[in-house]
């Protein structure tokens, strides 16, 4: 087994917050489901064949779970999570090669659940109905983690992290703009407002689309000042709309009424 694993560690000291998107609380519900997003609650059988609920990590790749950009296919690839000990430095670079740690997964508590990982020995299948409870997400360095210690397992190569980010910055940062989309829009339907950032971010523009341009961080930013202006144009449409049963736009002065 190679050292050159990477960890969250510098110099000696360990940086947990930096493998996190969010925990808890915050754990947004309009974010598609990524590679690295933990979620508990997940009635699975063990190795006695006792089924209760258990805690999983997502293993896919966002496209290769998904049927169309916005459906997730009817099984995705999960490893359990379960309490452990918090980990050292040797042990994430030189050892555990089975397990992507994941310390102070719930900082908001000081029993064995504070600290946990997933075992890639421990693997399922689960239908997405089954996954409702998300209690964190990673960053893109806690993804790229996952990723390389889930290959690193399966093959004994070792893929630098900034090679897996270089793959899968596209695909993060297009769920942080449609969580923000959806958040924005604050439609009742998660499901279609999803498919309208989809369908925007697909749209053709000159030979090319938003979606292939997020390949180039450096189009980050103009896409994002795109989208927040895509959306406040389409609230001001929906604003200027007429209110059923008014006949009359808001924002529009009523029509006078005579009296005599």
């Amino acid at each position: 087994m190679s050292k050159d694993l990477e960890s969250p560690y510098a110099e000696g000291v360990s940086d947990w917050d930096a493998l996190y998107r969010a925990r808890g609380d915050e754990v947004s519900a309009t974010r598609p489901i990524f590679t690295g997003d933990i979620f508990t609650g997940v009635l699975l059988p063990g190795s006695t064949g006792k089924t209760k609920a258990r805690s999983v990590v997502v293993l896919q790749h966002p496209c290769s779970m998904r049927t169309n950009g916005v459906d997730l296919a009817w099984q995705v690839l999960v490893a359990e999570v379960t309490n452990r000990k918090e980990i050292d430095e040797p042990g994430w670079t030189d050892g555990n090669f089975n397990l992507m740690p994941l310390p102070d997964i719930r900082p908001d508590v000081t029993t064995q659940s504070q600290h946990q990982a997933a075992n890639f020995d421990n693997l399922y299948t689960v239908a997405p109905a089954d996954l409702t409870s998300r209690i964190a997400s990673l960053s893109p360095f806690g993804v790229n983690l996952l990723l390389q210690r889930w290959v690193h397992y399966s093959s004994r190569v070792v893929v630098p992290t900034h090679t897996f980010h270089e793959q899968t910055v596209a695909f993060y940062e297009e769920a942080d703009l449609i969580e923000d989309w959806c958040d924005e829009a604050g439609g009742d339907d998660l499901r279609e407002e999803t498919q309208a950032c989809l369908d925007w971010l697909r749209a053709d523009r000159d030979g090319s689309t938003y979606q292939e341009l997020l390949k180039n961080p450096q189009s980050h930013s103009m896409i994002r000042r795109a989208m927040r202006q895509e959306l406040k144009e389409r609230n001001r449409a929906e604003n200027n709309r007429p209110h059923e049963g008014s006949g009359n736009p808001v924002g529009l002065s009523p029509p006078l009424r005579h009296f005599e």
